[in-house]
């Protein structure tokens, strides 16, 4: 099972949009401090559209080897989970764990910061959509390469 922090990836979120509006100085002001302020109280609940958006795309990249999650039901669409939850049918190496729950990290970071900056920072909206087309491809090239463990190798305890 792999967890995603909500709290984890909106601290990203905080950075990468401080950092971006650090980035561009010859945007006005009122720009920087729209860019900056990506996860304060009025412009949160985008931020929440789009992760719940990424996760259900999440889910789809890697639904031949999830668990199969039960029905959502869409009554509220704003929706702040604490973490979200990836289960998995079968057992996978640490590695492959660890590389699964960087991407889906990345791509949630990614695709928020796209969304925000093709409204403030149009030049800068191509490269975070870039790094968000990247992760969700790497996890679609997992997801449909990847096969089940096949069954264990067993030997006779005597000569045949």
């Amino acid at each position: 099972m792999i967890r995603i922090r909500s709290e984890e990836v909106i601290a990203d979120l905080r950075s990468a949009a401080w950092l971006e509006s650090e980035l561009h100085p010859e945007l006005d002001r009122h720009r920087r401090h729209e860019m900056a302020d990506i996860c304060e109280e009025d412009n949160i609940e985008r931020v929440w559209r789009v992760l719940g958006i990424a996760a259900s795309q999440v889910r789809l990249s890697l639904q031949k080897i999830l668990c199969p999650q039960k029905p959502f039901s869409p009554e509220n669409d704003l929706e702040q989970p604490e973490s979200w939850e990836f289960n998995f049918k079968f057992p996978l190496q640490k590695s492959t764990l660890s590389f699964i729950k960087e991407k889906i990290h990345e791509y949630f970071v990614a695709l928020v910061m796209s969304e925000r900056c093709a409204v403030i920072i149009s030049k800068a909206a191509g490269t975070w959509k870039e790094r968000a087309d990247a992760s969700l491809a790497a996890l679609n090239t997992l997801a449909t390469t990847w096969h089940p463990p096949r069954s264990h190798v067993r030997r006779p305890l005597w000569p045949l």
